[in-house]
């Protein structure tokens, strides 16, 4: 797979918005295992904040939207 052109305007477009373009060149060189891996053990850290939070401030936090 080659490199995308940098003069390519979406490029330029979402490196001026402040895209990590290097995250995603290395998040896509996961295998789909390792980024589901990666996902779980994100998901796994919120639902413990949100767990932390609710009991610091003994109220819960809204739920989240549902995915369609």
């Amino acid at each position: 797979m080659s490199a995308p052109s940098t003069t390519d305007p979406a490029i330029t477009a979402a490196e001026r918005a402040g895209f990590d373009l290097n995250l995603i060149d290395c998040n896509l060189a996961l295998s789909p295992e390792q980024r589901l891996l990666r996902h779980d053990a994100a998901l796994e850290l919120a639902q413990e904040l949100r767990k932390a939070g609710e009991a610091r401030y003994a109220q819960p936090a809204p739920a989240p939207a549902k995915a369609r």
